[in-house]
C-alpha cells in the first residue's frame, strides 16, 4: 500500500486529518510527513497532526485536531462535548479536551482538562470524534451551570435517546467535588427525577473502581457477567484474566437471610472456580481497596 494511500484512507475517517503516531503505526516514517509538507499535499494544524490540503474546514475538524494532538485517550470535553452532543444552553468559548493524569495538553486556543478517576464507561465517540458521554459531560459542566439548566439538558438528552438517568446515576458517584464541578447539582437533579433517588451505598460500586484507577491500577471490569456452578452471576468487579472478583457490600446490601445465605454460596462458587474474591465494604477507605487489590494482583502475576 502507498504512503498516499495510506494517508487518505486515515483522513477520509477523521473529516481529512492524520496524527503522526497513527502514520507510524501504518508504516509511514516522519520523513515521509515532511516530504509531503514540503510538497504542499499536507498542512500542520496542530503539533503532529496535518490536514490533507484542501480539505474544508469545520468545528468537528478542529475538535478532532485538538484531542488527536493531545495524545492517547484524549477527548472533547466540557461545553466542547455539549456541542458535539448538540446538547441545548450550552454556550462554546474555546475548544476544551480532557486526559488522564499525568499527562497535560497545552496548545493555544484549548482548555485542558486532567482526571484521575477517568473510566472507559465515560467516553465514547460521537461524530467521529472521541467525546466524553453524555452522562460525563452534564457531570463536567455542573460547575458553570445552575440545577435548573442542568435539569433541562438532562430531560433534552433523555427525550432524544441521548442519555439514560442511570448512566447519569453510575457517572456522578464517587465522584468527589473539584474546580469546576459541583457534583452535588447533579445530585439534585436526579432526586427530582428518581423517586427515592440515594446517592449513598449504592454508588459504592463505583466509589470503588475510581479509587482504583486513580490509585493507578488497571481499570476493572464493572459487572461481569461469568458461569459458575450451574448458576450465572455478575460480579461488581473483576480482572477476568487473573480471575480476580471484587465484591462490594452495602450495609443493608441483604435484606433477607436468602439473600445472605445466596450472596456466600455465589462467593463459594467463585473461589471453587479458581477466583480470588476480595471483599469491600463502606467503612473501608479508598487508600485500603488500592492496597488490596495492588496486592492481590503483585501475588497473581507471581504465581
Amino acid at each position: 500500500m502507498s504512503i498516499e494511500h495510506v494517508v487518505a484512507e486515515l483522513a477520509a475517517a477523521q473529516y481529512g486529518l492524520v496524527e503522526l503516531g497513527q502514520l507510524a503505526a501504518k508504516g509511514v516514517r516522519r520523513h515521509h510527513v515532511e516530504t509531503r509538507l514540503r510538497r504542499g499535499s499536507l498542512e500542520r494544524v496542530r503539533p503532529g497532526v496535518f490536514v490533507i490540503a484542501g480539505t474544508p474546514p469545520s468545528f468537528e475538524q478542529a475538535v478532532l485536531a485538538a484531542v488527536l494532538a493531545a495524545g492517547p485517550h484524549a477527548v472533547a470535553s466540557h461545553t466542547t462535548a455539549a456541542i458535539v452532543w448538540r446538547l441545548p444552553l450550552v454556550e462554546h468559548e474555546v475548544l476544551e479536551v480532557s486526559t488522564a493524569r499525568p499527562h497535560w495538553a497545552r496548545m493555544r486556543g484549548v482548555r485542558a482538562h486532567r482526571t484521575v478517576a477517568f473510566l472507559s464507561c465515560e467516553h465514547t465517540t460521537q461524530r467521529r470524534i472521541p467525546v466524553t458521554t453524555v452522562a460525563r459531560t452534564l457531570v463536567d459542566l455542573s460547575g458553570s451551570c445552575s440545577v435548573s439548566q442542568l435539569g433541562r439538558i438532562t430531560d433534552c438528552a433523555v427525550r432524544e435517546g441521548k442519555l439514560r438517568l442511570d448512566d447519569l446515576r453510575k457517572c456522578v458517584a464517587g465522584l468527589p467535588p473539584a474546580p469546576g464541578r459541583h457534583p452535588t447539582r447533579i445530585v439534585r437533579v436526579l432526586r427530582r427525577r428518581l423517586p427515592g433517588y440515594d446517592p449513598g451505598e449504592s454508588d459504592l460500586e463505583m466509589r470503588f473502581a475510581r479509587a482504583i484507577v486513580a490509585g493507578g491500577l488497571p481499570e476493572p471490569v464493572q459487572q461481569h457477567r461469568v458461569t459458575v456452578g450451574n448458576r450465572r452471576c455478575r460480579i461488581d468487579l473483576a480482572y477476568p484474566d487473573p480471575k480476580i472478583a471484587i465484591e462490594i457490600d452495602g450495609f443493608d446490601h441483604h435484606g433477607t437471610r436468602c439473600a445472605f445465605d445466596a450472596d456466600r454460596a455465589r462467593a463459594n462458587d467463585l473461589v471453587v472456580s479458581g477466583w480470588r474474591v476480595l471483599r469491600f465494604t463502606s467503612t473501608m477507605t479508598d487508600a485500603q481497596a488500592v492496597a488490596t487489590v495492588a496486592a492481590a494482583l503483585s501475588q497473581k502475576r507471581s504465581a
